[in-house]
């Protein structure tokens, strides 16, 4: 078997294509990067080191590399003979790929070659229906022509990955769990499963959420407390027990709206709180809190992972304290050289934090949640300025 896969980035080399490689696959990556190129196809393979498993080495073999600007043609081909096409580039990448990849489907249209998975493996929000409509873009397709050619079903995506350089090689450190959620319905054949060691579904919109408010949440809500507490690391933060238990508390409130919301047992839920606070404490590795906490005014939004979460544990009556102190928090994110904490400072400032709040968040005046934001706000400025 032959898959054929955009993007010999970190995510590409160090997760999606270790998956096609323990499936049976032969890989052909299509990159931009000629020295990553002329690496894989002088030694037809590369490795991987297992951060939890004192860096365990794993080869990954039976690989090539093609040039999209440098050897069209040949990718073309790759994809006519294909029996799998995936992508790890970056959403904002797809325009660049896409019409190397019309032309390969349209050329196995026209070969009377079988319908192929494309599945592209991004982390963004519905990427499936991205890169569909990118390849429409080009004009080289018709969407009929496309569905007779092609299924690109939506995926959700997570797993730790770093570049490393050993041996004189260019290697990848992977943490040890990882997360593929495929699309089954929009798959070529929803009885086959493409891709060992990925999981099939046909709620997406359940993973996605999990791992917005999980795993984004918690890792934001840690970013914003830690800011205030004076940490400029984020691993010395989680250095401290009380400070561990702290967001694994705030991870558990997200936890009981997704049971409860998207029917995941309890212990699915602890599991996955468990496997995203392992993430946060992988040894070896060093994170900013600026990093982390980043662009508030996007990360304060209505449905994103902070007020997201908050405003639905409202509705449905669970605990959100924690979620709420979090979102104060946000508010008190000061670093100048970040253009949304500077906009979000200016706005209280000159506004105050009781017009700040509905403003950003939506959270209006005169609810409960509304008065817990302002009471945290207060606490946390007089508790840490």
């Amino acid at each position: 078997m032959k898959a054929v896969h955009f993007g010999a980035g970190k995510i590409g080399r160090g997760f999606i294509a270790e998956l096609l490689h323990d499936t049976g696959y032969e890989i052909v990556f299509v990159d931009v990067n000629e020295a990553v190129n002329q690496e894989l196809n002088q030694y037809h393979n590369y490795y991987l080191y297992v951060i939890e498993e004192d860096y365990k080495r794993k080869e990954i073999d039976k690989v090539s590399a093609l040039s999209p600007a440098a050897q069209p043609e040949e990718v073309t081909t790759a994809i006519v003979e294909a029996d799998l096409v995936t992508t790890a580039v970056l959403a904002d990448n797809f325009p660049k790929i896409a019409g190397n990849l019309a032309k390969g489907l349209k050329a196995r249209l026209d070969a009377e070659k079988e319908k192929i998975n494309v599945i592209p493996c991004e982390n963004a929000i519905l990427c499936g229906d991205m890169l569909k409509k990118e390849i429409l873009a080009t004009g080289i397709l018709t969407e009929g022509e496309l569905d007779q050619i092609a299924s690109v079903p939506n995926t959700a995506v997570d797993r730790m990955v770093f570049g490393t350089d050993r041996d004189g090689r260019d290697g990848i450190e992977i943490g040890k769990d990882h997360e593929l959620v495929i699309e089954k319905e929009k798959l070529t054949d929803p009885e086959k499963e493409p891709i060992k060691g990925a999981e099939y579904t046909d709620n997406l919109q359940k993973f996605l959420e999990r791992k917005l408010y999980v795993i984004n949440c918690g890792h934001a809500w840690s970013g914003y407390m830690a800011h205030l507490m004076g940490y400029k690391i984020i691993q010395d933060y989680f250095a401290k027990e009380e400070n561990v238990e702290m967001t694994r508390a705030v991870m558990r409130e997200v936890a009981a709206l997704v049971e409860k919301k998207h029917g995941f047992t309890h212990q699915e839920m602890e599991d996955y709180v468990n496997f995203a606070l392992n993430r946060f404490l992988t040894p070896g590795i060093t994170d900013t809190v600026e990093r982390i906490s980043r662009a508030p005014i996007r990360k304060l939004g209505a449905d994103d992972r902070l007020v997201g979460p908050a405003s639905q544990c409202e509705e449905l009556g669970l605990p959100n304290e924690l979620l709420l102190k979090g979102i104060a928090a946000a508010f008190l994110f000061d670093v100048k050289t970040d253009e949304q904490s500077v906009e979000l400072l200016s706005y209280v400032r000159e506004h105050g934090i009781e017009k700040a709040i509905p403003h950003f968040t939506g959270i209006q005046e005169g609810s409960r949640m509304f008065a817990e934001i302002v009471k945290n706000y207060d606490e946390l400025k007089k508790q840490y300025k």
